[in-house]
């Protein structure tokens, strides 16, 4: 099994290829459906695209912690992130199955 990481440029190339369009088309469509995601995320809107998975802004509450050279106890800021949950068809896909 490889374990070679797959960049925008090879993932724009293999998905062209299989839906038989040029790069340049495959790539505005990415670039397209990014931003789409990126904006709804702003807005604090959950983006679902069944099969695939569901990604959604997260809020992580200011905390206290440790710095781990000085071990200085310290203040961690409130941040946002995205948080992305495989739907089941993506999960059932790539889990690994025993025979």
């Amino acid at each position: 099994m490889s374990n070679t990481k797959v960049t925008k440029t090879v993932f724009i190339a293999q998905v062209a290829e299989k839906a038989g369009v040029s790069q340049a088309s495959t790539e505005k469509f990415l670039n397209s459906m990014i931003e789409v995601i990126e904006s709804n995320l702003k807005n604090d809107n959950p983006v679902a695209i069944t099969g695939f998975g569901t990604f959604k802004r997260t809020t992580r509450k200011a905390r206290k912690g440790i710095n781990p050279k000085t071990q200085e106890k310290m203040q961690i800021p409130e941040s946002t992130s995205v948080n992305f949950k495989p739907g089941k068809t993506l999960k059932e896909a790539v889990s690994k199955k025993k025979k």
